[in-house]
C-alpha cells in the first residue's frame, strides 16, 4: 500500500502544486493585504483627526503674531504654546506637538510643547528652537505637502518615521486666524507602537495561513498527480488489453500495426515479414474439440516467441493467421526462424493422441525502404504458395521456391 502511494507523476505534482499555491496564497494574501491597508487608513484617519483637534486649540491670532520674528517675546511664545501643552499632556500616545510656518519653500518650527516645563510626559523630549528649520528624519513627505496644507487639507505622512522613542506617524493641519487667514500649521507625531504590535499578530496569522496554504497546495498537487498517474495507468492498461490477443497474449492486428509503424520509423538494413497460417485448424476443432484447437494456437504462439529475438514483433492477426515482423533480419535469419518454427510446432504435444498438425509459412525480405502493405502482400503470396504446394512448409517470396 505504501509503495503504491509513492507512485505519482512528479511533473504533474509540481505543476499543480505551484498553480494551487499561487491561487491559495492569493486567496489568503489579497484579503489580508486589503485588511492591512484598511487598518492603516483607519490609523491615518485617526492621526489626521488628532492633528485637527490640536489645530483647533491654537489661538490663530497669537500664532500669526508669532510668525514675525520681530513680534517674538517669551510671553507671546508661552501664551501661544499653553493650550497645546494642555492638549499634549492629556494625550500620552503623542511624541511631539508643534507648529510650523513655511519660509521660501521650507518649513520652520514656531512653537514646540517640548519647550514647556508644564508638559506632562514620560518621555525626555528635545525641544525645537523658535524658527529652527525642519529636517525630515528618515521619510520624505510628498513634494507638494506644504501646498496641500496651505490649501486647507490635513496632511498625514505616507509612512512611519522612527527616532529613538520608536515609530510614529505625523499629521499636519492648517491654522487660521480670526479673519480666516492661513497662519501656519500644527504638527502631531503620533506613537504607533500599539498599531505595530497589532500588526505583528496579524503577521503571525499571515505566516500561519500561508504555510497552511502551501501545505494544502502540496496535498492538492499530490492528489492530482496520483489521479493523473492512476488514470494514465488505467488508460495504458486498457490500451494494452486492446492491442493483445486474449488467447495467445500476442499482439493483435491493431497492436501489430502500431508496433510496426514505430519500427519502420527507425532506419534498418532490412525488414522481414513472416506470415504463419495453421494447417487445418477446423479439422483439429472437429476431431478433438475447440479446447484442443485453442491449445494448438497457444503452442504456435509459444513456438513463435521462442524462435525470435525480443525486439521482433509477434502477432495473431485473427483466427489461424499469425505474423512475425523483424527489422535488421536478412533472408538467412528469416529462413532460420521459419525452420525452427516448423520444427517446434510439429513436435507440439498440445494435440491429444497421435494427431499432429503443422503450419504453412510465407516469407518476404526486403533491404529497401518498402511500405508494410507491400511486404505483407508479398508474404501473403508466398504463404498461399506454401499452402497450395503441400502445407507444413515455408516459401520465400523472392525465389517463390518450396522449402526443403
Amino acid at each position: 500500500m505504501l509503495a503504491d502511494l509513492r507512485h505519482f507523476s512528479p511533473r504533474i505534482f509540481w505543476l499543480v502544486s505551484l498553480a494551487a499555491a499561487l491561487v491559495l496564497i492569493a486567496v489568503v494574501a489579497i484579503p489580508q493585504w486589503l485588511s492591512k491597508q484598511a487598518r492603516l487608513e483607519v490609523l491615518r484617519s485617526h492621526v489626521a483627526e488628532v492633528s485637527r483637534l490640536a489645530a483647533s486649540v491654537v489661538d490663530g491670532d497669537l500664532h500669526r503674531q508669532l510668525l514675525d520674528p520681530a513680534n517674538y517675546t517669551p510671553e507671546l511664545y508661552a501664551r501661544t504654546l499653553e493650550p497645546l501643552v494642555r492638549f499634549h499632556s492629556a494625550a500620552p500616545e503623542i511624541f511631539y506637538v508643534y507648529t510650523m510656518v513655511e519660509r521660501d519653500g521650507e518649513s520652520h518650527f514656531v512653537v514646540d510643547t517640548a519647550a514647556s516645563e508644564q508638559l506632562r510626559t514620560n518621555r525626555e523630549l528635545r525641544a525645537s528652537k523658535y524658527m529652527e528649520r525642519f529636517e525630515s528624519i528618515d521619510v520624505e513627505p510628498d513634494l507638494d505637502w506644504l501646498k496641500q496644507i496651505a490649501s486647507g487639507k490635513t496632511y498625514v505622512y505616507p509612512s512611519f518615521q522612527q527616532d529613538h522613542y520608536g515609530y510614529f506617524l505625523s499629521g499636519h493641519t492648517p491654522i487660521y486666524d480670526s479673519e480666516g487667514r492661513y497662519s501656519g500649521f500644527v504638527g502631531v507625531d503620533f506613537d504607533t507602537q500599539y498599531y505595530l504590535i497589532q500588526e505583528s499578530s496579524f503577521r503571525a496569522i499571515w505566516i500561519g495561513t500561508s504555510a497552511a496554504a502551501i501545505m494544502c497546495a502540496f496535498l492538492i498537487g499530490y492528489l492530482a498527480a496520483r489521479y493523473h498517474y492512476t488514470i494514465n495507468n488505467q488508460i495504458t492498461a486498457h490500451y494494452n488489453v486492446s492491442i493483445r490477443d486474449d488467447l495467445t497474449d500476442l499482439l493483435n492486428r491493431r497492436g501489430a500495426l502500431a508496433a510496426i509503424e514505430r519500427a519502420l520509423a527507425i532506419r534498418a538494413s532490412c525488414y522481414s515479414v513472416i506470415l504463419i497460417d495453421v494447417d487445418d485448424l477446423k479439422g483439429i476443432n472437429d476431431n478433438h474439440g475447440h479446447a484442443a484447437g485453442d491449445d494448438f494456437l497457444r503452442s504456435v504462439a509459444d513456438a513463435m516467441r521462442s524462435s525470435v529475438r525480443e525486439v521482433d514483433i509477434c502477432a495473431r492477426l485473427g483466427g489461424d493467421e499469425f505474423m512475425i515482423f523483424a527489422a535488421n533480419c536478412n533472408l538467412d535469419a528469416a529462413t532460420e526462424i521459419a525452420r525452427r518454427l516448423l520444427s517446434k510446432v510439429y513436435q507440439s504435444e498440445s494435440i491429444p493422441d497421435t494427431a499432429r498438425s503443422g503450419v504453412s509459412i510465407g516469407i518476404c525480405v526486403s533491404d529497401q525502404k518498402v511500405d508494410f502493405e507491400t511486404l505483407y502482400r508479398r508474404a501473403d503470396e508466398a504463404l498461399y504458395r506454401a499452402k497450395s504446394s503441400g502445407k507444413n512448409r515455408y516459401v520465400i517470396y523472392e525465389a517463390m521456391a518450396a522449402a526443403l
